[in-house]
Order: C-alpha cells, then sequence, then structure tokens
C-alpha cells in the first residue's frame, strides 16, 4: 500500500480556541476518506488545512517526497506552503467560479496562471474535463446560465485541471437542490473508481456508504471513530458515534 498523504499530530488555533487538537491521518494513493460529524466539529478546517488554506500550529503534513512541518515560532515559508498547495485540489461548497469567465475559461484560469501551461494546452485539458464531468457542450456558458449542479461540475473540473495528487471536497453537495445532488455525487464516484485519491467532507451518507473505503468521525477538534463505512455507518464503537447517526436517523 502506498501512502499518499500523511498528517500527523495537526493541532490549530485561533487565539485560544483550539479546533484541531492533534490529528493523525492518513491516506494511500486511490483511497477515498470520507469526514462526518456534527456542525462546528472542525470538519471543514482539517480540510482546510490539508491544503494550507488554514495554517496549522502543530504537526506535519506529507506527500510523496515533500513534508512540511509546523512549529510555533517557526512557520513554513510561502514558497513552501504554495508548493505543496499546489500539488492538491479543492472542491468548495458554493463553487468560486468567476463569474465574468465561462465554463471553459474557469477550468483554465488555473492551469494557465499556476501552472504555465499554454492556453492551447489548457484550452485541450479543460474540454476533456468538461467532457469527462458531463458538460462539454456547456463549455461557453458562464455561471450564471448554470444550474447549481452543473456550477459545482465545472468546480470538480477545474479542481482536476491541475492534475492533483490529492483532491478535496468540502460538503460539495450541500448548497444544491436535492434533484441536482446525484449529478455531483455521480462524478465523484466515477472518479473514485479510477484511482483518485480523495478527501470528502460530506453529510451524503448514501455517498459514504458506496463510495467510501474509510469513515472518520470528527467531533470537537478531536478524531472519534474511523473505518470501513459498513462498520462506522452500520454497527459503530463509540457511543459519540451512535448518538451522532441516531440524531441523523442512520440508526
Amino acid at each position: 500500500m502506498t501512502i499518499q498523504f500523511e498528517m500527523r499530530n495537526i493541532r490549530l488555533s485561533y487565539g485560544s480556541n483550539e479546533v484541531l487538537k492533534g490529528i493523525d491521518l492518513s491516506a494511500a494513493k486511490g483511497e477515498v476518506i470520507v469526514i462526518i460529524g456534527p456542525s462546528g466539529s472542525g470538519k471543514t478546517t482539517l480540510l482546510r488545512s490539508i491544503n494550507l488554506l488554514a495554517k496549522p500550529t502543530e504537526g506535519s503534513l506529507r506527500l510523496p517526497g515533500s513534508e512540511i512541518r509546523f512549529t510555533e515560532g517557526q512557520p513554513p515559508s510561502s514558497a513552501e506552503i504554495l508548493a505543496f498547495r499546489r500539488r492538491t485540489g479543492m472542491v468548495f461548497q458554493s463553487y468560486h467560479l468567476f463569474p465574468h469567465l465561462t465554463a471553459l475559461q474557469n477550468v483554465m484560469e488555473g492551469q494557465v496562471v499556476v501552472q504555465r501551461r499554454s492556453k492551447a494546452e489548457a484550452r485541450s485539458r479543460s474540454m476533456e474535463l468538461l467532457t469527462k464531468v458531463g458538460l462539454g457542450e456547456k463549455a461557453d456558458s458562464y455561471p450564471h446560465q448554470l444550474s447549481g449542479g452543473q456550477q459545482q461540475r465545472v468546480g470538480i473540473a477545474r479542481a482536476m485541471g491541475t492534475s492533483p495528487e490529492l483532491l478535496l471536497f468540502d460538503e460539495p453537495t450541500s448548497a444544491l437542490d436535492p434533484e441536482l445532488v446525484g449529478d455531483v455525487l455521480g462524478v465523484m464516484k466515477a472518479l473514485a473508481s479510477e484511482g483518485m485519491t480523495m478527501i470528502v467532507v460530506t453529510h451524503e451518507m448514501r455517498f459514504a456508504s458506496e463510495a467510501a473505503d474509510r469513515v472518520i468521525l470528527i467531533d470537537n477538534g478531536v478524531k472519534i471513530e474511523e473505518g470501513p463505512p459498513e462498520q462506522v455507518l452500520r454497527h459503530p464503537q463509540q457511543e459519540r458515534t451512535r448518538s451522532f447517526l441516531s440524531r441523523i436517523h442512520l440508526l
């Protein structure tokens, strides 16, 4: 088993509020990890700490051939942070598409600006990705001309455009109308089946059950339980897990 990503003893505080309290997590190449937990538990902060949109105060992050350490008073350099971040892709809850750019241009942007690809190369790659997520015919549409589900699929194509080694999803369906959720989850399942390493924060328990290799429950900045979906979602070992699942009517 090849480890694609690893975090060790990640702590993150805002002033006196410790949001993450020494979390360890690893992902094998091609593994899909789903993170669940109540609102305010630290799930999104954990995800944002992986691509350094939130800076840990202690601990380490590792991708193959690269490790970045966090020690109080000795923050990593901006160059280290940027180099690490470029190896991950992030799909946000609220799309974050540029409204003045077409779907195609949104997917191209990071490839041209960050990776310095030629526009011709970026255009070709972006059309492949839009076709992959079922939106090839919407390449010239602007965000306001797309449904929420279509915008989110553009967001997935954009995240894939930079060929990330690790793809992160922050509640990718929570802003969607129920009838649009399936299209986005279908794209995510397809990526999972193709071996993309993914860490997903979601409340979609069906996706967790069907697509995850491992499910992790986070609460109050601590990892409470982890294991295969069948174990965590159907036969949890921890009382806190059982309490959470019963509140969302899963047990």
